[in-house]
Order: C-alpha cells, then structure tokens, then sequence
C-alpha cells in the first residue's frame, strides 16, 4: 500500500475524530461518515466543485428499493443538482478498497433516491426532519433543471481507475458521475492549487484544432499562444466540465445577468459576426500545450485547462446558445493561452487574473491562502498565546496544514499529544471560517447562508490592500479570536438544542449576527478574549433566542413563495429576523461596552452615560462609528444624486464624515446618531452600503 495515501488515510481519520472532539458528539459509525462527507464537501466547496453543500442524511428502503444519500446542492447559478453517497470504510488502521460492486450499489442507492425525491417520497416523510427537506427541494426543482450530478465520497482507494461507463440519463435528465476515493481526494488537498487538472481534446469539436500564434517573450519562462475559439467549441466545454472549467477565485462564474453580460449576450444575438471585435475574449491557463506539430502548428489538446478570465463570456455564449436558441455557428471568441507549471498555480494564476481582467470590476484582493492578509494572520497566531499562557490559536490559511503541522511535530504518541495541547482542535479556524465569523459580526447572515465559497469571497472583497509584511495588531488578533469564540458558542448551543431539528448552520449564523446587531457590537471581545468563553448572560441570551430565530427562518420564505435554503439567502430574510421582538436581558445590557466614553461625557458637559443615554442611543452612536470618512462622505453624495436624502440629513452625513476624518475624538450626538441610523438605514435598503464595502 502506497505510503504516502496510508498516511493521508491516517490523518483524515483523526480530523474525523477531532471534529467529534469539537461538537461533543459520540464517535458513532454514522458520525464518521458524516463527519467524512462534510470534510471532503467541504473543500469541494473551496475548490470550486460544489456550491454551497448541505449534509443531510437519509436512507430508507430495502432490498432493490434501498436508497440513500448524504449530501447536496443546488448552485444558485447553474440549472443542475449535486446529489452525493458516501461509502466510508472503517475505522481501521489501515486504507482499504472500493471495487466496481460497492461502487454500483451505491451510485443505484442515490439514482433511487434522486427518482423518489422527484416524484412524491417528502409526502412520506416527517415534514420537520431534514430527509424531508432535502425530498422536498429535489421535488420543487422539477422543470428547473437540467441535468444532474451524482458524486461518491469514499474513505477508500477505488480498486480500478477506469470506470466504466453508466447510464447517460435518469428520469429523462442527462447525468454526470463522479467518483471522489481517498488518492483523487489527497490530489486535491496537496496539489496546493484549487482545480481539477482537465485535460481538453480540441479536436473532438474542430477537427483540425486550433490555429495559434506562440510567443515567448525573451526573459520570461512563461510561454503564451493567441488564438481564437468558435463558439461552438466553449460553449460544448461548458456543457461538459461547467464550473470545473473556471478559476472561481475571482468570481467568474457568473450568471449572465449584470449589464456586462447583457450587452455579451445582445451582441450574440443582433451581431454575431462582430462578437470577436467587441468582446474581450478570454485568458486560459493550462499545464500543457499539445501542438499537432505539423507546418500550421495548431493546438489540438489542452492539459489541465483553466478558464481564469473570462467565464461571464463562456456562461453567456452556453446560454445563449442552449437557453436562447442563438446560432453560434458565426460567432468566435480570441483567446490568450499561458502554459503555466502546476507547482506555481497559486502563484502566477491570481496575477494573471487580477491583471486580464477589464470588463467587470475584479477585486486587487488574491483570494489565495499567499494574499498577505493571510500571512500575516498565521504569523501572529503562531506566536500569541492565551492569557494563561497554556493555548494557540491556529489559523489553517491553507487547508489541512493543521493535520499536516500534527503529523509533523507529532512523530510519537506524545508528541502528538504535545501539539494537541498547545494547539486544542477547537482552537483551529480557517480562512473560511473566519469569513463566517466576520460576517456574522458585521450582520451579513445571508451570505453567511450563500455558503463558504462565496462568503470568503465577499469576505475578500473587503480587504483593502495591505502592504507586503503586514499583520494585524495583537489587539486586532485578539477580537478576531473573540469573534471566533462567541460565533463556536452560538453553533454549540444551536447543535445541542433538539428543538432545532434543521438549518443549524442559519440559525448559528442569524442568531449571531441578531446579537451583534441588537448589541450595537458593543459586546465586550476584550472580556471575551481575556475569559476565552462568554458571560453568563450571554450565553443565556444565546439559548433563549436560537429556537425563536428557528421557527422565524421559513417565515419569509412562506410570504415569498421562495425555497426556504433560497430565502436564507436574501436581504428579505435578514430584515424579517432583523425586527423580531427580541431584547437583551438587563443582566446583558449592563455588560456592553459604552459608545461613548464617561471622559468624554464629562468634557462636553453631558454627565454619566449611564444617567443620560439609553441602550438605544449607544447602538444607534455605535452605528455610526462603525462607517469611515469616505463611507459617510459617499453616502452624502449619493443622497444628493439620488434625491433620497434631504438637505439636512446630507449635513448630518457630512457631519459626521468629520467626527469620522479625525478618528472619532468627538462621538455624535444623541440626537445625530438617531438621524445617523436612519440615514445608514436608507443607504442600506438602496444596496449602498454593498457597493461601498461596508
């Protein structure tokens, strides 16, 4: 057995039992292998394959009826559904193997399922577990899909790499297999890049390939081709390969809906033949460049193809030809072709990204685990401990380095052991969990519900550009670790309550981010650093909240007529918890931090917060601190272009532009920051604030 893969296998096992570790739960068969398939879902997510996965168990029937599925998900931008099995081997010490049976009986397990759930099977199922919820999603996607994906999730080495080949449709719709084992899921995670390498036959589609200009630049290791694809050719590579085809780092995976998108898609359909002329074209990478080698140098395979610019053009040309009836037969898109090696995809592919790039706005942000805000979160963490001086923080920037820095230190038993309480497995938070719990401080449940992809992307987005050896301060480390602690303590109590049968990760995301927004963030993190757990009070908060927000989740969905995983979704969702009637307790009240210092109080002649300003007046105050000079000064322009804001409400925003510009030495009035929320609150409904990065 390959040592390596041994190795690996190992090292899953034990984030298998570490994720026990951190949930409480009981280490259970049935745990692993749903412990199992949220690993591997998970960096699916990450690396593109998957969008948004929900774990959600179900088995049922017996003998040639049995069905059964783990997992799945319904990209909010492709007419599909990902439906995954997961066939997990063990415990034991030692990888074992899947052959072709175990594979044909899964992959007829969730045909079945996926046939049920179409026709009627959530009718037979208790409508407040999630075997119902997952049927009944499936049934409501009926006429919206075209074609379904069927992944297996195995802990084991698939016995033959060759599978053969399995039913083109079922239940009239067009069907992808795939087959994730333990080697192809080590690949994944160690290849340090987020794709999956293609390899692309040109000829299949253009029968002679494609003809194409080499360039290479004296100095430069890099080799480029310009040619230029039929549309025909994309448009098929996307029917086939969708959002595997796409660096989805920097968001080209798009729906074609935005005004870019329009216009490509006006143009394929009044002026085909001048498609090439006034689109951009597209910037592929790929590992290797195969030519046809004869006089006319044509390239008829590509290896380890990456579309990295311009996937808003290729979505468009598919749906315009599929969806549109548009012929395609006229229109041609110029491409710009970088052989790039795969050991420095991560990085060459963000630059050539960031810098192709000219028809929508891409942010300078490399979303990479390299981008420097990353770095530099890792250093700080690897040298700040807790207050008692015993614990780390780990921040995992890029994935599986905790395993990896385990297996490292820990050759022995008690090195292991060593590392484990230096670095407590409920002490590790990635990049994408951090997005999580920033977003949920800064009130973005919904994106939070978008999932972890497109969260850390929005994330991102937000990041201003720092300068090479950048860190955060260890005061700002310490609130990220606060927020981190205050985010695990609100999914604890969501997981351990029983009333909360479903949506768990929503209610942990809404629940939090209600109690930063009804706190006015005025939650002390420094307390909560220093303890490294909540109050009391807190928590007590936490407990009586949750189940409310539970039952208040779908209700915005029911008005709508929208799914209520889409609902999650939306600003509508967010604004409907946002008013629910739910207060801090006195108990909590007393423990938030004053917006305005009692210093301050005393020099402008206002006395005791305590004596003058209500909870109210500090979130409102609070509020307004929260935004920058430039926030506030476009706000104010806005308003004026707009027309939306009075003349006065304009003065109040260049007000406190002011107070802001000198790093807030004077806090607003009671009665400006009573204006200033109304103000933030108009911006906000007007999708302001979203463009400004707030």
């Amino acid at each position: 057995m390959n040592d390596e893969l041994q190795k690996f296998y190992s090292e899953v096992e034990s984030e298998i039992t570490d994720r026990a570790r951190m949930s409480g739960a009981q280490v259970t068969g049935e745990f692993r292998e749903m412990a199992f398939t949220e690993i591997v879902a998970e960096e699916l997510e990450v690396a593109g394959v998957l969008e948004a996965p929900a774990v959600r168990h179900f088995e049922g029937g017996t003998g040639a009826a049995s069905m059964k599925v783990n997992a799945y998900s319904v990209p909010d931008e492709d007419s599909h559904i990902d439906l995954i099995i997961t066939v997990y081997k063990g415990p034991s010490d030692q990888l074992q193997t899947i052959n072709a049976s175990d594979v044909d009986v899964a992959f007829n397990k969730l045909e079945r399922f996926f046939v049920n759930a179409r026709r009627d099977l959530h009718a037979k199922l208790d409508p407040a577990l999630d075997p119902y919820r997952i049927a009944e999603h499936i049934h409501s996607l009926n006429g919206k899909i075209d074609w379904v994906n069927l992944f297996l999730f195995t802990n084991a080495k698939l016995a033959i790499r060759h599978e053969k080949r399995r039913k083109a449709t079922i239940n009239d719709l067009p069907a992808i297999y795939e087959i994730w084992d333990l080697e192809r899921f080590r690949r994944l995670r160690e290849s340090g890049t987020s794709y999956e390498s293609l390899e692309v036959d040109l000829t299949t589609e253009h029968a002679k390939g494609l003809a194409a200009v080499q360039l290479d630049p004296p100095g430069s290791d890099l080799k480029t081709w310009v040619t230029v694809f039929p549309a025909t050719v994309l448009a098929q590579l996307y029917e086939e390969y969708g959002s595997r085809l796409l660096e989805l780092n920097v968001r080209s995976y798009l729906q074609a809906r935005g005004k870019v998108n329009k216009g490509i898609l006006e143009t394929l359909r009044e002026n085909p033949t001048d498609f090439v002329a006034y689109n951009n074209g597209i910037t592929v990478v790929a590992e290797r460049v195969i030519t046809s080698g004869k006089d006319d140098n044509r390239i008829i395979r590509l290896e380890g193809m990456q579309i990295v610019n311009g996937g808003q053009t290729t979505a468009s040309i598919h749906r315009a030809g599929k969806e549109l009836g548009v012929d395609l037969s006229k229109v041609f898109v110029q491409a710009k072709i970088t052989v790039v090696e795969p050991a420095r995809f991560q990085e060459i592919v963000p630059l050539i990204s960031r810098y192709s790039n000219t028809q929508n706005k891409i942010s300078t942000a490399d979303l990479s685990a390299n981008h420097v805000f990353h770095v530099g979160m890792e250093r700080v963490s690897r040298r700040e401990w807790t207050p008692d001086q015993k614990t780390q923080w780990f921040y995992e920037r890029a994935r599986g380095s905790y395993q990896t820095a385990k297996s490292r230190e820990g050759a022995t038993q008690a090195r292991r052991r060593q590392f484990e309480e230096r670095y407590p497995v409920n002490q590790r938070f990635t990049k994408e969990d951090l997005a999580k719990f920033e977003d949920a401080w800064r009130g973005e449940p919904h994106w939070l519900s978008r999932g972890a992809q497109k969260n850390f992307v929005h994330f991102m987005d937000r990041i201003e550009a720092l300068p090479d050896g950048w860190e955060p301060s260890v005061e700002e480390f310490h609130r990220y670790i606060a927020k981190a602690i205050l985010f695990r303590e609100v999914q604890r109590i969501v997981r351990a309550n029983e009333t909360i049968t479903a949506y768990r990760i929503n209610v942990t995301g809404y629940t939090a981010a209600l109690l930063a927004e009804r706190s006015g963030r005025r939650i002390d993190l420094g307390r909560i650093w220093n303890e490294q757990k909540l109050s009391p009070a807190l928590t007590e908060t936490i407990q009586q909240w949750a189940p409310v927000i539970f039952k208040n989740l779908p209700v915005p969905a029911q008005q709508s007529g929208k799914h209520v995983e889409e609902s999650f979704k939306t600003q509508a969702c967010w604004d409907y918890i946002r008013n629910l009637d739910l207060k801090l307790s006195p108990k909590a009240q007393v423990e938030l931090l004053p917006a305005v210092n009692e210093a301050e109080e005393t020099s402008r002649g206002i006395g005791s917060s305590k004596r003058n300003l209500k909870p109210e007046d500090h979130n409102n105050i609070a509020l307004c601190k929260e935004l920058s000079e430039s926030i506030w000064q476009k706000i104010a322009s806005w308003g004026q272009q707009s027309g939306l804001l009075k003349d006065w409400q304009r003065g109040i925003a260049r007000t406190l532009a002011g107070y802001a510009a000198e790093g807030w030495n004077r806090s607003p009035s009671r009665k400006q920051a009573k204006h200033g929320k109304v103000i933030v609150e108009e911006a906000r409904k007007a999708g302001v604030l979203d463009t400004l990065g707030r």
